[in-house]
């Protein structure tokens, strides 16, 4: 429908899930609702997720727009690290879609996109303290660093580290991302040199690590005999979790990782949605 976002990797996502009738699939991460609509699309049930209430209110005018009647969907508002601790029933399949959302990166105030001016928020969950521009103030030049090199694996860590550190002239995201473009410049790389700087304090902010390992951890006690869990992650240190937390998994006999290696989109859907290019999809029997 005109004004939501596609879900990547879609119409993988449904058949990975192996959706039937009447039974209760979790969405994790909620977003713009596409993958929980798919699912409810072939008679399946959904218990939604996220952190987002402005994702929680555009998912249930969806639903509503589509006909999907409230007995087949209930919608929780909080982190899946801690609202799967609060459901009380088992399901067929879980997803997890990790990551920021295209709504959260296209609204300038929410801080996420170099590429929109806006305050330097970076927070899925409105509540948290702690904003991007704090960590950029109070951070240490080490702390930055080890910020920069760790969740955003960026190999000028150091250089920019130095540039930012105090950060008291920045206060919007293309101050930041002007910064960046100077100390880094334009290194004929697919990706804009600010990339990796905010996609790593977006990550502290949210603590996006920590919630990943345990959210699979607790999911996977919820899940039906023959059940999947099926996860997409965007970046290197989030595939890896998932992909070593399925081989632990394995090893001690909870079921089988379905994937040898991720499923990835076709060139159809990168030429569509460009935010694919990156993504990659494990799955897990139960």
């Amino acid at each position: 429908m005109e004004g939501y976002h596609r879900s990547v990797l879609l119409k993988e996502v449904v058949e990975a899930l192996d959706v039937e009738k009447g039974k209760w699939y979790l969405d994790c991460t909620l977003g713009d609702g596409g993958h929980s609509l798919g699912i409810l699309k072939l008679g399946g049930n959904i218990v939604g997720i996220d952190i987002d209430p402005e994702a929680l209110e555009r998912v249930k005018k969806r639903f509503e727009e589509e006909g999907i009647s409230k007995s087949k969907y209930k919608l929780i508002l909080g982190n899946f690290r801690d609202q799967t601790e609060t459901v009380d029933q088992r399901f067929a399949g879980v997803i997890f879609d990790l990551g920021v959302s295209s709504l959260q990166l296209e609204t300038p105030e929410r801080g996420f996109s170099f590429g929109k001016v806006g305050p330097l928020d970076m927070r899925m969950d409105p509540k948290l303290a702690v904003k991007a521009l704090d960590l950029l103030r109070v951070l240490t030049r080490k702390e930055l660093y080890e910020l920069f090199h760790g969740l955003g694996e960026e190999k000028y860590s150091w250089r920019l580290a130095d540039a930012l550190v105090g950060a008291r002239e920045i206060e919007t995201t293309k101050d930041l991302a002007n910064i960046v473009e100077k100390v880094v410049g334009y290194r004929r790389e697919k990706i804009h040199p600010a990339t990796r700087i905010f996609q790593a304090l977006r990550m502290a902010v949210n603590d996006e690590l920590g919630a990943l390992k345990e959210g699979l951890d607790r999911v996977k006690n919820l899940i039906e005999r023959d059940g999947r869990i099926v996860v997409i992650s965007f970046h290197s240190l989030e595939d890896r979790i998932v992909k070593n937390t399925f081989k632990k998994w394995q090893l001690e006999g909870l079921g089988e990782t379905l994937t040898k290696k991720p499923v990835v989109p076709e060139d159809s859907e990168i030429a569509q949605n460009p935010r694919s290019r990156s993504a990659k999809m494990r799955i897990f029997r139960i």
